[in-house]
């Protein structure tokens, strides 16, 4: 890169890159232009049509700049990076990344806590998806293989049948009460809207009435002590829903009295 100055565009600077012989002028009028392209920072899939030639020439003299400045090989960005969708859209990401961090033009950490941490991530990316492609072990640019007759490398092979069960699902959530005695229960119909026909029934679930365990336990242990204040909890297990604890005082174990009673008629003798 050449010398800083207040108005640099480095990443546009006249003659960077590669030769570009099929540029037009319009093409060198907008790559020369102040301030970002147009199509920069647009989804490179929703690029104009008209801004397309533009953008790729763009990402050419900027991946020049990339693999120049930072000494990277053909196992970090194969010779027919553009012809590869992922390796692109990950350049691309990085240019408009790249062209953030200095955006202002303002000394500030983007640079070092942004653009180099990533770019450091994106190039051991982008040694897996060349790798993957396969590209520079085979010497020439290589297709995918495509592992169907029906569709493409990068397609999804869809049993639509059973896309179409499983796009369809409908889940609903209700509660139901269970009945103070006995059994219910429940169960759940589809019914077509506009026939009211019902297309489909569930298999009934069961609900039994509601239990009241008859045994019940209380256990009292020490929470904390102090010299005069002692903390205690009170574990319940079994019960009715929605049971209360009471606590209550005694000063010989016999005669209880309500702990929080402001009065003498809680007392009660221990049965």
């Amino acid at each position: 890169m050449g010398a800083w100055t207040d108005d640099d565009d480095d990443w546009l600077e006249e003659g960077a890159g590669t030769p570009l012989p099929y540029q037009d002028q319009d093409v060198v009028a907008a790559l020369a232009a102040e301030g970002p392209p147009e199509w920069l920072g647009t989804r490179w899939r929703e690029i104009p049509a008209e801004q397309q030639w533009d953008a790729w020439n763009g990402l050419r003299r900027w991946v020049d700049w990339l693999v120049k400045e930072y000494r990277l090989t053909n196992s970090d960005v194969p010779v027919c990076w553009y012809r590869h969708s992922d390796i692109t859209a990950e350049l691309y990401a990085a240019m408009c990344m790249e062209y953030k961090v200095w955006e202002e033009q303002a000394p500030n950490l983007g640079p070092m806590m942004m653009w180099h941490p990533n770019l450091a991530q994106m190039i051991m990316r982008l040694k897996q998806m060349t790798k993957d492609a396969g590209c520079t072990q085979n010497g020439a640019h290589k297709e995918p293989v495509a592992y169907s007759e029906r569709v493409g490398a990068h397609e999804v092979d869809y049993d639509e049948d059973d896309w179409l069960a499983a796009a369809s699902t409908i889940r609903t959530e209700i509660t139901v009460e269970r009945p103070d005695q006995g059994r219910s229960y429940v169960r759940a119909s589809v019914i077509d809207p506009s026939t009211g026909q019902v297309l489909g029934v569930s298999t009934p679930a069961g609900l039994r009435a509601r239990t009241i365990p008859g045994d019940v336990s209380v256990n009292l242990a020490y929470q904390s002590a102090t010299p005069g204040v002692a903390g205690m909890v009170a574990t319940v297990r079994g019960g009715p829903e929605g049971a209360e604890v009471a606590w209550e005082i005694s000063e010989d174990g016999q005669t209880w009295t309500d702990l929080h009673a402001n009065s003498e008629d809680t007392t009660k003798q221990e049965s």
